[in-house]
């Protein structure tokens, strides 16, 4: 993984494509905001509307129908007196989560915010039982409101069918959603207590209740959805089985009709509109917008990869080309006087696979020259012009020495090198910040950090051309040495004569592509490095100093209390400065243009030091702010062993001191990390001033990589900021673009003095910017939505994470970007 830090105006090397992810984030909501909004009408299909609640359903009532895998939909609906706010994501074909808010407007949130609406916080998910088949439906099971107040808790079984333009759902609804109670519960004959639902709401929120899951008289539901003639229209006819008669919070409403009505424009491939007649007498009105986060991709304008001068190698140097087999036969022909049955250029695809002639050639145009004939003029161009590189054999009519590339004789020796100007063409072409060029026996070795494509063969693809463009043909393997903040990663070598012949032809692509050797790097000696710095075979040796910086917007959310979704608008400078190649300072600083947080008001019930929930103070009590300055060092204790200590104002509420360790062997799904903090709370103004508040907290965490669909599993116990003790389960799932969606939950001995809800939980989506640019970056930004600000289960937002600087440890993330390497 590179530094998180490359800008563009680094103080030695000057490239806009090396601006750092810290750099750049802040523009990816704009981004965002242009792709949603700037996509072409789009055709509407049934089972893909977004429902009241949030997550694809009718109207109230949910379906057994997914978004696509990697979808992430927005969703605003009213319906008075509910409005509901909800994020929704698809990290499987067969899995939906979601997060939703309820204001209900005509209740107020209590004594401490009587003009306020109350706001209910839930979350919400779906799992595929089984999928649809020739005869068969689509049937699912969901829990809505589950972990929250249970406000608006239910359960459901559904199924679909869709028969051409019709979708048709039946399901069976528990609470929330049968409220009505169409006959007692058939699930009693598994258990007797299942008769009767519990009252399953809390005061608090925040507990899983388990005991009344699919319990009391459940009710039938179900709907039709219509794709019109009309591409961008679908009409829905609904059947729900809450009857209004049971409304939480005592809220009273009126139902004419169980039958409701709506419709959806989807507007483009972004954004639908909603609306409808819902109870016989209320109107509904809503909009959703989505984004399927696993096709995230933007074209490229890296620049065109050089060429690879042929190999002179006598194992490939007549076989190279498609060109090659007419040239061989040409030569034949010449000698033997047989005919020729190889294929001309002009009936071979360039991966060398003949192609039938067309029926429309003359056969003149590629007529072979008769026994003992001179190729033509235009037959020599054509050859001189495919095998220029040395590749045309030496009986060939190709005049001797009549090129238009390297050959062998025309590369320098070692000692002629300009080794300094190598090292900058590889970091231009390849992106590799190169620390050291050595060269040991045959073999070049390159120590290098890779900042710019997401695809480590991809740098190496395009480093092997540089080398043997300009390297003499003592050197057979390129090795490189990839590191990250100083630490050792991962070794990669590639033989160069393979590299060369699959380059130009890709018959050779296979005996390449499994000639690369890819292992563990172990750190340096002491003695090593002596060696090194002083033998003849170091070539070049850099260290990373410099200062770099970089502007870019930020935005901050938080979801507090009754004030709902609170925002921060910050202009923000990021700046760093590389003492050497294990050390770095950097600071962010924040100007903020626009926020909400003047009605932030804390109201919580909680004895818990308040250890986040400060958060509306530190907005308030200043527009100019220091977010982070800290020092950072890193260490390998050995080859699969990383430490890093860190140190200064490390985040925006705590400054103080740290460190991590790591244990991450190579080839092995399984990771260990350990971290450790002395922090104490800053001032409310951002600047150097601290509080009396002081904690010690940390944590140890397994990284478990499960191979099954790229989830990784992240699971930490240890002692929060608000001194409480408890456990965190992370899950994400990553898809081939880079990006992830995750869920996380947190238990913590808090209890009732977690305030709002027991545990905290919540979702976030990981993108790469390269997603975004036309330029390749390993740089990511990230967004998170948890349903409230809270002390308990609080962690320290530390900036730079073991882990995520050794994700090169990885082998099958290298290996997946094969296909890259001649790119």
């Amino acid at each position: 993984m590179s530094s998180p830090f490359r800008p563009a105006n680094h103080v030695t090397h000057s490239s806009p494509e090396q601006r750092p992810a810290l750099a750049r984030n802040g523009w990816l909501a704009l981004g965002m905001a242009g792709g949603l909004l700037g996509a072409q009408i789009a055709h509407a299909a049934t089972g893909e509307s977004q429902s009241d609640f949030g997550g694809v359903g009718l109207m109230q009532t949910p379906t057994a129908r997914f978004a696509p895998q990697g979808e992430l939909s927005f969703t605003y609906s009213r319906t008075q007196p509910y409005k509901r706010f909800s994020v929704n994501a698809a990290p499987f074909d067969w899995m939906e989560l979601g997060f939703r808010y309820v204001s209900v407007e005509t209740v107020s949130y209590g004594a401490a915010a009587p003009d306020r609406d109350y706001l209910d916080k839930s979350f919400d998910t779906k799992f595929r039982l089984l999928q649809e088949g020739r005869y068969q439906p689509e049937v699912a099971v969901g829990l809505r409101d589950l972990g929250g107040t249970g406000l608006f808790s239910s359960e459901y079984l559904v199924a679909s069918k869709r028969y051409g333009d019709l979708d048709f759902s039946l399901g069976l609804g528990w609470g929330y959603l049968g409220t009505r109670g169409d006959f007692s519960n058939p699930l009693t004959v598994v258990r007797s207590s299942l008769e009767t639902r519990s009252d399953s709401t809390s005061d608090d929120g925040g507990d899983f209740q388990l005991g009344s899951m699919f319990s009391g008289s459940p009710a039938v539901f179900g709907g039709i959805e219509y794709q019109t003639p009309w591409d961008p229209l679908t009409l829905m006819l609904e059947y729900e089985g809450n009857d209004y008669s049971d409304e939480p919070l005592t809220v009273e409403i009126e139902q004419d009709s169980p039958v409701n009505l709506g419709a959806t424009v989807k507007v483009n491939d972004n954004l639908s509109l909603h609306g409808g007649w819902e109870r016989g007498n209320t109107a509904m009105l809503g909009l959703s917008l989505s984004t399927n986060l696993a096709g995230l991709a933007q074209a490229k304008d890296d620049g065109t990869p050089e060429a690879v001068a042929p190999s002179t190698h006598s194992r490939y140097r007549n076989d190279q080309t498609p060109e090659a087999f007419r040239v061989r036969s040409l030569n034949a022909n010449a000698s033997t006087g047989t005919a020729s049955s190889a294929p001309t250029a002009s009936a071979s695809r360039p991966d060398g696979v003949a192609a039938e002639p067309s029926a429309h050639e003359e056969p003149s145009a590629h007529k072979e020259p008769s026994v003992g004939q001179e190729p033509s003029t235009e037959q020599q161009g054509r050859l001189l012009t495919l095998d220029s590189f040395g590749g045309a054999p030496a009986d060939s009519p190709l005049e001797p020495g009549a090129t238009d590339g390297p050959q062998a004789e025309d590369l320098p020796h070692l000692a002629d090198v300009d080794w300094d100007a190598l090292a900058d063409i590889l970091r231009a072409q390849s992106g590799l910040e190169v620390s050291q060029l050595r060269v040991e026996g045959d073999t070049l070795i390159v120590e290098a950090e890779a900042t710019r494509f997401r695809d480590d063969l991809q740098a190496e693809g395009r480093a092997n051309r540089v080398l043997h463009n300009r390297l003499p043909a003592e050197i057979t393997t390129f090795r490189y040495r990839l590191n990250s903040n100083g630490l050792a990663l991962r070794e990669d070598e590639h033989p160069r004569q393979p590299f060369v012949a699959a380059a130009n032809d890709r018959r050779f692509g296979a005996e390449y592509e499994h000639s690369i050797t890819a292992h563990a790097a172990s750190p340096h000696s002491s003695d090593e490095e002596t060696r090194q710095a002083t033998g003849d075979g170091v070539k070049l040796a850099r260290e990373p100093f410099g200062f770099s910086w970089g502007f870019s917007p930020s935005l901050k959310q938080n979801f507090g209390g009754p004030d709902g979704y609170l925002y921060q608008l910050n202009l923000q400078l990021d700046a760093l400065w590389r003492t050497d190649r294990n050390g770095w300072f950097t600071g962010v600083a924040t100007y903020q243009l626009a926020d909400n947080f003047d009605s932030y008001e804390y109201i919580a019930d909680s004895e818990l030091p308040r250890v986040r929930t400060y958060v509306g103070e530190y907005v308030k009590e200043t527009d100019l702010g220091i977010t982070s300055l800290q020092y950072n060092r890193t260490h390998q204790f050995g080859r699969d062993w990383y430490a890093q200590a860190y140190g200064g104002i490390l985040e925006m509420m705590y400054a103080g001191v740290g460190a991590e360790l790591l244990y991450r062997p190579m080839n092995s799904s399984l990771a260990l990390g350990l971290d450790i903090n002395r922090v104490r709370q800053r001032e409310f103004d951002q600047q150097f001033g601290l509080r009396d508040y002081s904690v010690t907290t940390g944590h140890a965490t397994a990284y478990w990589q499960s191979g099954w669909h790229d989830v990784l599993v992240k699971g930490s116990v240890g002692r929060y900021l608000a001194g409480d003790v408890g456990a965190t389960l992370d899950l994400s799932r990553s898809f081939s673009n880079g990006v992830s969606v995750g869920a996380w939950a947190t238990l913590t001995d808090a209890g009732d003095d977690y305030g709002e809800g027991s545990f905290d939980k919540g979702l976030y989506v990981s993108i790469p910017l390269d997603a975004f640019f036309t330029t390749s970056s390993k740089g990511s930004t990230g967004f998170a939505w948890a349903p409230l600000t809270r002390d308990g289960g609080a962690r320290l937002n530390r900036r730079y994470q073991l882990y995520d600087m050794t994700r090169d440890r990885d082998p099958e993330t290298y290996w997946e970007g094969i296909d890259k390497v001649y790119k």
